[in-house]
């Protein structure tokens, strides 16, 4: 694991962060901040970003409890919801990550196999959600458009990779391998 010592702004390091949104942002304010006086230690993983985790965790429950209140009520959706996410990360990283690595014959691990099952059957949930009369389309539409703006936003990360790169070794931390 990579340390950078002594340099606050090392916390906007997009290698910190694990969505394109996020990593984008985190290159903006790295790019045109300030200098940070402050005497720290931190570790460059992509999973240290409590904002960017709290955010996504909180999006995901409450869309995937939104998509559920077309076929149930509100607090049975969100339950199922909370049961249904916890049910998708067991049974993917049980299931479908071994059955994946096998087809593929490289090892990928659990967590992104579980993420893109969870990804695919909320983009399910949303699409479906779209077409209903409902409130619940709008919930299914700003699904959909997040998913959307976060793949714009992968595109223009990977232009500017190497501008990235160079920060990120400017302040200490490593290029990302993304």
């Amino acid at each position: 694991m990579r340390m950078v010592h002594g340099n606050a702004a090392a916390r906007w390091l997009p290698s910190r962060h694990n969505f394109a949104l996020f990593r984008l942002f985190a290159f903006l304010r790295l790019r045109n901040a300030g200098p940070e006086a402050a005497d720290v230690i931190l570790n460059i993983d992509r999973y240290q970003s409590n904002v960017e985790t709290w955010t996504v965790t909180v999006w995901v429950l409450a869309s995937a409890t939104a998509f559920l209140t077309t076929v149930l009520p509100l607090p049975l959706a969100f339950l199922a919801a909370v049961v249904g996410i916890q049910a998708a990360l067991i049974t993917s990283g049980l299931v479908f990550a071994p059955l994946w690595n096998a087809l593929t014959g490289r090892e990928t691990p659990g967590v992104r196999v579980s993420s893109f099952v969870i990804m695919g059957v909320l983009a399910a949930g949303a699409a479906y959600c779209t077409t209903r009369p409902a409130w619940v389309r709008f919930a299914g539409w700003q699904f959909l458009s997040l998913v959307a703006l976060n793949a714009i936003a992968a595109a223009i990360v990977f232009l500017l990779r190497a501008q990235i790169a160079e920060l990120e070794t400017s302040i200490g931390g490593v290029p990302s391998a993304r």
